[in-house]
């Protein structure tokens, strides 16, 4: 950790500016003038290019607080630091080497070198190299050696994140396999992060590997933003206060995005609605900057967490409708979705009527799937919430936007 708390701020290996913690949690980053000139691209939405600071009297920008670890893992980096957990400053100095998408922060001069021993096998492994992952599962970088993985280590480029059991929800990994088994068979035409159930070098139990969608086989880092960051949120409970109107609402608003990212966005709440993911915070959706604009990254962090007695109520609120169980969605707030998205009501019908013609399909992918990670009966239990959720919620909409349309409650 630098006594003085500043960082010096990477686009892919391009220095892009410095961060500086000043008296009164006071933060600055300002784009280095040589970047700007050699017409280097802006590091965040909410950071565009300019000369002049970006100034946040209270804390870290949006867009560096959201790269700071959560829960499990940020606990661990805080003892290896000796600090409090709440000084997210130091530990995005000291861990911010490999961030999600092609920011990274390197610490200049640092004080002293952390204690990455922390006692437990998993944490050690997660420490190791250096990585700063937002989220609360546990979780660690992790590189394929041979026909296995192994945890990352420190400067070592990974392309999987290893996801690893969650306390009392120990079968998380295989819930997050089969939903996106059960996702992908919904939506053949939509791309999802590539995965797998494997053991990992030195770390207990099964995990969860994901191919990092935004590092490329040659090393080089794709940048994106999840929509907390996009919509300026603080990293904690903000991802918590919006509605999905707002993920669509930004799309149509914003210069360069396309509709169709907004029918493919659509369509991935719904599959969220069907499948009982009800944790889809903004942080479970991103974008790439790309040259021509943003651009949706593939689906990530599905898991069927309705599953679990108390997770039923929506991550987000669907219009005015906040708080809402997933066992109270109906046709009128699929409606109210699609119209929030700017679609015709055509295209919405349609999107949810492929859905009803793929059960079939998913059936058989998730029952094939359950088999060979050996989750049977969590299959079965992802198909028997996957058909209420369709005769409550999406088998009547059609039926519902008739009724609406000639002058009807539609109820």
């Amino acid at each position: 950790m630098a006594a003085s708390l500043w960082g010096k701020v990477y686009y892919n290996d391009t220095y892009a500016g410095e961060l500086r913690q000043e008296p009164g949690d006071r933060c600055v980053f300002t784009y280095d003038p040589t970047y700007l000139e050699n017409q280097n691209p802006a590091i965040a939405f909410t950071l565009p290019r300019r000369a002049e600071p970006f100034v946040n009297e209270l804390g870290l920008h949006p867009f560096f607080d959201n790269l700071i670890a959560e829960g499990w893992l940020r606990n661990a980096q805080a003892r290896a630091l000796k600090i409090d957990p709440g000084h997210r400053f130091a530990l995005l100095l000291a861990f911010g080497r490999d961030c999600a998408g092609a920011v990274s922060i390197l610490d200049p001069a640092p004080i002293a070198e952390a204690n990455l021993d922390v006692g437990d096998s998993n944490s050690t492994a997660a420490l190791a190299s250096r990585a700063s992952l937002s989220g609360v599962q546990p979780k660690l970088l992790a590189v394929k050696e041979g026909r296995g993985f192994r945890p990352a280590r420190a400067n070592e480029t990974s392309h999987f994140i290893a996801k690893l059991p969650s306390g009392a929800l120990r079968d998380i990994v295989e819930n997050e396999y089969l939903t996106t088994v059960a996702s992908r068979a919904l939506f053949p035409d939509d791309k999802f992060v590539a995965l797998q159930i494997a053991s990992v070098e030195g770390v207990e139990g099964r995990a969860l590997l994901v191919e990092r969608f935004d590092r490329l086989s040659s090393g080089t880092k794709r940048h994106f933003e999840e929509f907390n960051q996009l919509l300026g949120r603080r990293s904690g409970d903000d991802k918590y206060v919006a509605s999905y109107d707002d993920l669509g609402a930004f799309i149509a608003s914003t210069p360069g995005c396309t509709p169709v990212d907004a029918w493919r966005l659509f369509r991935r709440i719904l599959g969220c609605f069907i499948t009982g993911n009800t944790d889809a915070h903004l942080k479970n959706f991103a974008m790439f900057h790309t040259r021509d604009g943003l651009r949706l990254t593939p689906a990530y962090d599905l898991v069927a967490v309705a599953l679990y007695p108390e997770y039923h109520q929506l991550a987000l609120a669907i219009g005015s409708a906040a708080n809402l169980s997933i066992d109270a969605v109906r046709p009128k707030h699929l409606i109210a979705l699609a119209e929030a998205f700017g679609l015709e009501m055509d295209v919405a019908l349609k999107a949810i009527d492929e859905i009803g013609a793929r059960r079939g399909e998913v059936e058989k992918a998730v029952l094939r799937a359950g088999t060979e990670v050996g989750a049977e009966q969590l299959g079965n239990n992802l198909l028997e919430l996957m058909e209420r959720r369709w005769n409550g919620s999406f088998a009547s909409t059609g039926h519902y936007l008739s009724k609406k349309q000639s002058g009807g409650d539609g109820t």
